[in-house]
């Protein structure tokens, strides 16, 4: 299995296919194996590569260490390590922490961004009660995801199933962990994010309890290139929960970037 080391922390990554490259960040909820639909859609035209975040899975790691920072750099070691100069960039809901700080810090690493779930730390005044408490206590990541799927995947066992398996490999991660990624130092402004230059697409999932679509819709304006994208029967992974609908968004997307 590859590995790469970053900050004395040894990183997994999968690489599959060829051509333009994607980074797939996860969320609290995942880690690289959360992205099999995706993967194998896309891996036919693009280099796919999958990782697994810093106490997440096959990457155990000091909890400590978990900042927006280390994970850009975290990022960036996998992206060195397989010799890509730029990728787009497919966050998931934690995931979108490390998408924004590799776009601000190192944006000529960037081609593009999709935040799917998440505000990756811009500046939201007005969290949603279940954004408030999702760090409050120790829990893996189980109970607290899974409630925010939506009806119609929480009805569907097989696929709630499937998703705590998933997410069962993260023996070493607790969300507690995450608190740092809200820390007013992580936090980004309006401002910061003005003069980004690559598209933006923000896919929301129209019951997510997270971050609502109302939520992500606000930042488009903060961007000169961002749109949104709504996605129905869908909760916090639209990825996972409409993973046709999303994949076609994505390849949409992409197309449309590489025009």
């Amino acid at each position: 299995m590859p590995y790469v080391t970053s900050a004395g922390t040894d990183i997994y990554y999968e690489s599959q296919g060829s051509g333009d490259a994607i980074l797939f960040a996860h969320g609290a909820g995942g880690n690289a194996g959360i992205w099999f639909e995706q993967i194998a859609a896309f891996a036919d035209s693009y280099q796919c590569i999958a990782f697994d975040h810093r106490t997440f899975a096959r990457s155990p790691a000091d909890p400590a260490s978990i900042t927006p920072a280390q994970f850009r750099d975290d990022a960036l070691a996998v992206l060195d390590a397989v010799g890509v100069d730029q990728a787009h960039l497919v966050a998931q809901s934690m995931g979108g922490w490390t998408a924004m700080r590799l776009l601000l810090d190192t944006p000529d690493r960037v081609r593009s961004v999709v935040m799917s779930g998440t505000p990756g730390g811009l500046e939201n005044r007005q969290p949603t009660e279940s954004a408030r408490n999702l760090t409050a206590n120790d829990d893996r990541g189980t109970s607290g995801v899974m409630a925010t799927m939506s009806r119609a995947t929480a009805s569907d066992p097989v696929r709630m199933q499937l998703y705590q398996a998933i997410n069962a490999f993260n023996t070493g991660f607790s969300m507690t962990n995450l608190r740092a990624l809200g820390a007013p130092e992580s936090v980004i402004t309006r401002d910061q994010v003005a003069g980004v230059v690559q598209p933006v697409l923000f896919i929301a999932g129209a019951e997510d309890p997270l971050f609502p679509a109302s939520l992500l819709e606000r930042y488009v304006p903060w961007f000169p290139d961002a749109r949104i994208e709504v996605v129905t029967d869908s909760g916090h992974s639209p990825y996972f929960e409409q993973p046709a609908v999303f994949n076609r968004l994505l390849e949409t997307f992409l197309e449309q970037g590489n025009g």
